[in-house]
């Protein structure tokens, strides 16, 4: 199997899941089309219920993620043709080479660090996504999903700072949609087969590369 199990994310570590996908929404989206290659864009996602699952305390499977397309993309022409769509989505979370002179300082390199290599953490998710058709409804989500990635902004951008004229306009130009989650996958290589003493060194490593969040994981 790869990776090795040491770097797949087990059952009581299911909600570092939903923090990688809270922490790092911009996701890399993959369709087929047809029997060509697959269509790749990167479109942000969110959870359908924000104000239970930003905090990750909730388990991502059987949950829906939400998210908007111009619709001219090739999924929302899909969508609107009346045709649900399987979507493979995977979540970028921190990331960075990691040098073998991490531990030079270690004496017994035996088990340490002794090649170049990178460390990583990505949540890949497969699922079915249909659209929300009912204007009530598109207007409702893109007011959720403003708010919701506005919320960490000093002043807030708020929907009612433009005019219905142009809302009915941008509603009327995009597809929202939903993606039910079937399967969720985390791949997390972060030293987990590396002694302590190996893994203080790369933490201290990532900190002077201003990559303290990855540094916190390996630990």
């Amino acid at each position: 199997m790869y990776p090795p199990n040491y770097f797949q994310i087990n059952k009581e570590e299911i909600h570092k899941l939903s923090a990688v996908i809270n922490d790092n929404p911009l996701a890399t989206l993959l369709i087929n089309i047809n029997e060509s290659l697959p269509h790749v864009s990167h479109i942000p996602f969110h959870f359908a219920e924000c104000e239970s699952q930003c905090d990750s305390a909730t388990e991502p499977e059987n949950q829906v993620l939400i998210a908007h397309v111009s619709n001219n993309h090739p999924l929302a022409i899909k969508l609107l043709s009346g045709k649900d769509v399987q979507v493979n989505l995977v979540f970028h979370g921190e990331q960075s080479y990691i040098s073998p002179h991490c531990h030079d300082d270690v004496q017994d390199n035996v088990n340490g660090q002794v090649v170049p290599t990178w460390n990583y953490a990505k949540v890949h998710v497969i699922g079915i996504a249909s659209p929300i058709l009912a204007p009530e409804k598109k207007y409702q989500q893109m007011k959720i999903s403003s708010q919701y990635f506005e919320r960490e902004q000093i002043k807030p951008w708020e929907l009612t700072e433009i005019s219905d004229k142009k809302i009915r306009q941008m509603l009327t130009a995009i597809t929202f949609f939903e993606v039910s989650i079937r399967t969720i996958e985390g791949k997390f290589k972060l030293s987990q087969n590396k002694p302590e003493q190996v893994k203080k060194r790369i933490t201290e490593q990532l900190i002077k590369k201003d990559k303290a969040k990855l540094a916190a994981q390996v630990l």
